[in-house]
């Protein structure tokens, strides 16, 4: 089930009987199954069976005093008629007598808050025709997988990051050395003195 079902709290089922007619509704909270097939089985043996996991669609004679007239109680007498009504078989026990349990879809105002007992442990067809034909979806695994067209983006592509770029390690400054003074050794050396000095003329 690719979109979902409402449930039943979200929306409810209503019907002219009890003078609550609804209004349809544009959203609800929905559910996903996954339903593999619809089963069908017959006899109350089967129905319980089924019963034990989940809820089943039956079909019942309803067209007559017997459910018209129902309030409570246990079923024990039906007209014998072909079926007319599809209802949901939701449970079975025991009170006064054995008996399924049915929830009609006449409001909560019709029978016992909505449902009708019927006997349960009848041959053939069941009581009202409960067990004549049941089906019931397989439940299980996982709701199979939407495929949608991509859409496509209007937005640019991010430009993929750059390889990173290194820092240079710095280059040394060159190491400056004082320069060395080699002082010049003198060369010239001073004169000998002569022996013949200047006459001094008196």
């Amino acid at each position: 089930m690719q979109n979902g079902v409402c449930t039943e709290a979200s929306y409810p089922y209503t019907s002219g009987r009890d003078g609550q007619t609804g209004t349809c509704q544009t959203s609800c909270t929905k559910k996903k199954l996954a339903i593999g097939k619809t089963k069908t089985t017959s006899g109350e043996s089967s129905l319980m069976t089924v019963l034990n996991s989940q809820p089943a669609t039956v079909v019942v004679e309803a067209a007559n005093n017997v459910w018209r007239n129902y309030k409570s109680g246990v079923v024990t007498q039906c007209p014998g008629a072909p079926s007319d009504h599809a209802v949901i078989a939701v449970g079975y026990g025991t009170s006064s007598s054995d008996y399924f349990k049915i929830k009609n879809s006449w409001g909560a105002q019709w029978g016992d808050n909505g449902y009708i007992y019927l006997k349960r442990g009848v041959s053939g067809k069941g009581m009202c025709n409960v067990a004549e034909g049941v089906s019931y979806p397989e439940l299980g695994g996982s709701p199979a997988p939407t495929t949608k067209n991509p859409t496509p983006s209007t937005s640019k592509p991010t430009p993929s990051p750059s390889q990173p770029t290194r820092t240079p390690a710095p280059t040394p400054s060159p190491t400056t050395k004082r320069p060395t003074t080699v002082k010049p050794k003198t060369t010239t050396r001073a004169p000998k003195p002569t022996s013949n000095s200047p006459s001094t003329t008196s």
